[in-house]
């Protein structure tokens, strides 16, 4: 299955393949223990994230989609899925998610927040 991975450590947006109809196998790329679907995207696609990764106080990777509610900690994954909720293939392309993500730090991510406090 065709995903896109979003690396806040290596600062890279990348096309990948795997088996990600296990939430394990999401939980392994994204570094976590527990993945949530943070932001649904146009054409049936989603972006994952560590669901505890705002509890790291060590965490410094941030990165923000456009119009996006909020950064996100750690990594990202974008998934497609079918009409009853199974993983698929992701349709949105690379070069666009490449145009919508920005890479933050933690430092950033607090900017972000107090700029945007009534969103």
């Amino acid at each position: 299955m065709k995903a896109i991975f979003i690396n806040t450590k290596d600062r890279t947006i990348t096309e990948i393949e795997g088996e990600f109809s296990d939430y394990k196998e999401i939980n392994k790329v994204l570094e976590s223990r527990y993945m949530t679907h943070a932001l649904e995207l146009k054409g049936r696609d989603c972006v994952f994230v560590d669901d505890e990764g705002l509890l790291d106080e060590t965490q410094d990777n941030f990165f923000y989609y456009e119009k996006g509610h909020q950064p996100f900690a750690g990594h990202g994954i974008i998934l497609g899925h079918d009409k009853k909720g199974n993983t698929a293939d992701v349709k949105i392309s690379l070069d666009e998610v490449k145009s919508k993500v920005k890479f933050m730090d933690r430092f950033d991510a607090y900017l972000w927040s107090m700029a945007n406090q009534n969103m």
